[in-house]
Formats: C-alpha cells, sequence, structure tokens
C-alpha cells in the first residue's frame, strides 16, 4: 500500500486520482466522525463530501504532510458546525420515519423507528468524545491506534473512552449500538462523487456559497452592492443591462465585443443582445459544420478521397485509423459541434477522466474553441488521457483571451475617466456614454469590475481600478 505523504505529494502534482486513494482511505473515518457530531447518516455524508473538496483545495497549505489525519478531522469538525448553524427544523423521527417509505409494512416502520430512535438516544447519552470514539470503533472495525491518530489523542485514553461507553450502557444496549452504527455505510460510489466534485470544483472554482463568500469579502463588490441598494427602485433597462453585463465570459471569442456593446448600452440606457456562453457567431457555426462533416467522412471511408479538403485531412491526421471505440466518441463530438447544447450524458453523471467530459464542454464559442478539438481529436485517437485540464497547453473548456487585455484596458481606462468626470480622458467613448446619472454611474463601475476581476491574473497588464461611486 502507498503511504499517505506520497499519496499527498502526487495528489499536489495534479493526480486526481491519488486523492482518491486518500479518499478511499479515510472516508469511513471522517463518516463515522461526522455521524457521531449530527447523528443523521445523509448529512453526515453530506458533511465528508464538502470536507474532502476542502482539504483538496486547501491541501498546500498543509507542511507537514504526516498530519493529514488530524488536520482533515478538524475540517470535518468545522463543516459539522456550519451544518448544525444553518440546519432548519427536524421533522420529527416518527414522520420521517412514516413518509420514508410507504411500500413498508407499517408494523416494520414502527419497529424500525422505534429501534433507530432508541440507537440515537443511547449514542446521544455519550459525551461528544465518548461518542467519538465509540463510533469510529464499530462503524468499521478501526483499530485503536487508527482512531487514536484520527482523534488526536492517546492510545490510552481511546481504550478508557470506549471502557467508560461500555460501563455507561448496558450490555444489551451496547449490542444494539454495535449493530445500529455497523448499519451505517456510505455508497459504493461515494468516492467517485467526491472525485466528480472536485472536478467542478477546479473548472468554476467554488460553490456558489464560496463566490457568495469572495464577493463579500471583496469591498469594491460590497460597495457596489450598497449602491444598488440605494438605487432601489431601479429602472427596468437598468436592470436588463446589469444582466447582459453579468453574462459575459472572458472565455468568448466575443468578450471584447461584448464589453464595448455594454458600454453603448449604458450610454443610451437601452439594453441590448450580448453573445454569452454557448451562442456563436456565424463564422465560428460554419467551421463547426464544416469539421463536423470532416468527421462523418472519417466515420464512412477509411481514407480521404483524392480531391479532400484541408478539413478532412486535418482529421484522419489527428484520429488515424478507424476503430469502433474511436468512431463512437468521434459520433458524439460531431453532434456538439452540429449542436451546442447537445450534451453526451446528464451533468450530474459527468466524469472528468473520461474523454466525453471534453467533448460535453466542447463549445464553439469558446476562444480556444480550435485547440480544444484538436486535443479532443488527439486523445481519442491515443484512447487515453494527453493534456491536463486548465494549462496552457491544456484543455481549457473555460480559458481567457490575454491578447485582448490592452484592448480591454483602453475602454476600461476610458469608462472609469468618464465615471471621474474626467472627460478629456474619455475620448469617444466618454461622448458614447454621454450625461452620468447614478444608475449609469453604476453600471459604469459595475462594468469595470466585472472586466477587472475576470482578468486579475494577468496583474502586469494593469486593468484600471473600479471608478469612484
Amino acid at each position: 500500500m502507498e503511504d499517505l505523504e506520497s499519496l499527498l505529494e502526487r495528489t499536489l502534482a495534479g493526480e486526481l486520482e491519488a486523492f482518491g486513494e486518500v479518499v478511499a482511505r479515510f472516508q469511513d473515518m471522517a463518516f463515522g466522525y461526522a455521524y457521531s457530531m449530527l447523528g443523521h447518516a445523509e448529512d453526515a455524508q453530506d458533511v465528508v463530501q464538502e470536507a474532502f473538496v476542502i482539504a483538496y483545495s486547501k491541501l498546500a497549505d498543509l507542511r507537514d504532510r504526516e498530519r493529514f489525519a488530524g488536520w482533515f478531522r478538524r475540517i470535518v469538525l468545522s463543516t459539522c458546525r456550519s451544518v448544525v448553524r444553518r440546519r432548519p427544523p427536524t421533522v420529527p423521527l416518527a414522520e420521517a420515519e412514516a413518509t420514508a417509505s410507504p411500500a413498508c409494512d407499517p408494523a416494520q416502520l414502527a419497529e424500525r423507528a422505534e429501534l433507530r430512535r432508541t440507537v440515537l438516544s443511547a449514542i446521544r447519552s455519550l459525551s461528544p468524545s465518548h461518542r467519538a470514539a465509540t463510533v469510529l470503533f464499530y462503524i468499521d472495525e478501526y483499530s485503536i491506534d487508527e482512531i487514536a491518530e484520527f482523534l488526536q489523542v492517546s492510545v490510552g485514553t481511546v481504550k478508557r473512552r470506549l471502557h467508560d461507553s461500555r460501563k455507561q450502557l448496558k450490555e444489551s444496549m451496547m449490542g444494539l449500538v454495535e449493530e445500529g452504527v455497523r448499519g451505517q455505510r456510505l455508497p459504493s460510489e461515494f468516492r467517485q462523487q467526491v472525485l466528480r466534485r472536485i472536478g467542478h470544483w477546479e473548472r468554476f472554482r467554488g460553490s456558489d456559497e464560496e463566490k457568495v463568500e469572495m464577493v463579500e469579502s471583496d469591498p469594491e463588490w460590497v460597495q457596489l452592492v450598497e449602491f444598488e441598494i440605494g438605487l432601489e427602485p431601479m429602472s427596468a433597462e437598468c436592470k436588463q443591462i446589469r444582466k447582459c453585463i453579468a453574462s459575459m465570459e472572458p472565455c468568448h471569442e466575443h468578450y471584447l465585443e461584448n464589453v464595448e456593446a455594454a458600454v453603448g448600452m449604458i450610454g443610451g440606457m437601452k439594453a441590448g443582445h450580448v453573445l454569452d456562453c454557448g451562442e456563436a457567431c456565424q463564422q465560428r457555426r460554419e467551421a463547426a459544420r464544416s469539421y463536423a462533416e470532416a468527421l462523418e467522412a472519417w466515420l464512412e471511408r477509411d481514407a480521404p478521397p483524392p480531391k479532400a479538403d484541408e478539413r478532412s485531412r486535418e482529421v484522419l491526421d489527428l484520429l488515424g485509423e478507424r476503430t469502433p471505440e474511436k468512431a463512437t466518441l468521434v459520433e458524439h463530438v460531431g453532434r456538439k459541434l452540429r449542436d451546442n447544447a447537445y450534451s453526451v450524458y446528464a451533468d450530474e453523471d459527468e466524469d472528468f477522466d473520461l474523454t466525453e467530459s471534453r467533448i460535453q464542454h466542447l463549445e464553439i464559442c469558446n476562444y480556444n474553441w480550435r485547440e480544444n478539438l484538436r486535443i479532443v481529436l488527439q486523445e481519442i485517437a491515443a484512447g487515453k488521457r494527453l493534456f491536463p485540464w486548465h494549462t496552457p497547453e491544456g484543455y481549457n473548456a473555460h480559458g481567457d483571451c490575454p491578447d485582448r487585455v490592452p484592448q480591454l484596458r483602453d475602454v476600461v481606462a476610458a469608462v472609469s475617466a468618464w465615471a471621474d468626470s474626467r472627460a478629456d480622458r474619455a475620448g469617444s467613448w466618454g461622448k458614447a456614454l454621454g450625461k452620468a446619472t447614478p444608475e449609469k454611474r453604476w453600471l459604469a463601475a459595475s462594468l469595470c469590475k466585472h472586466v477587472r476581476a475576470q482578468h486579475s491574473k494577468h496583474k502586469g497588464e494593469q486593468l484600471l481600478a473600479m471608478p469612484p461611486l
């Protein structure tokens, strides 16, 4: 068995499967600990998933890899406390059992509810420290040494807590607790669920709650929100323009044009149209269609015709000889190129280790669309992963457009100057924006902040700060 430190080092090097081994090693321990805190298996499962995602995202902060077990336990504890704080009033246990499975015999339901109530009551009668040691000991028969390492106490302390628990509970009750605890198990697919969730976290950089926390911790976003509150009631056009600004993404091929269109909307205070994620221009759609036709030709014949066009030759060079496995994936690619909304599989079934995931996120509106298509076809040909997610040479489903940052900087500088009443520096954009009003100034500040926030990694470009409100 590979040692834990090695698995953590591989995880930090970008090997997500290595972290999968860490999950497998600690998932039952974490679940037992969360269950002892919350007394509810479903809540405990959610907590453990969230705790693993947090641990993955903050692993680089753990300097001493040998202390992972105790460090991870503290994350589980903190997550449990968050659940308790936001947990709504609970449904009485008997009622929950009665509605859980209408197909069950009422007598069986009543018996099961009573048994569960008895077991939970017995577990809760123990102190938190004794409860944790007892549940961990029985839920998956962890050794005393493993429990001590996880709880960060001595072996003797664990033994004493188990002895005290047996002494406090009667022998017959201890048997019920042992049986009830061992009946709680994580689903067999739990490890894959965690890795899938981490895949989403890597792509989108956090959950909705984390994004909200990010905004609340940024003084400029807070200032915008406070100013927005002061604008109520806000005009319908102002709200629509703000929606257009919020929908713009730097991965889009027309991001610069979208920013310029938003400036025009603010000037005329009339909402317009921006090409948002998933919507491509006619030229891109035609290029995608030609690639789809080349892929269909590859599916029909082993070699290109004598007068094959450039697309067909490129596809053959990338894919090589046709095989049934390749053909299935190529059919998905062709359908995606013809219909951007096409899904290879349901979102909740997505597995970022599979080639189908690349196809799922192959969008022709993307700035890196051609590079992404070539990567997909090369990996189909090789039958394995060749390129990482989100690196300069990798697959960039939500990429950036760094070569357009200088033009964006010029637009933002003009808008910022206009909002700061420096017409001499606003140029033609200042004329387009016209007379300043509170709504216009707020929209201008929102646009500048939106652009700068999305290009924060290009610090050397010095996109200007949000204009004062």
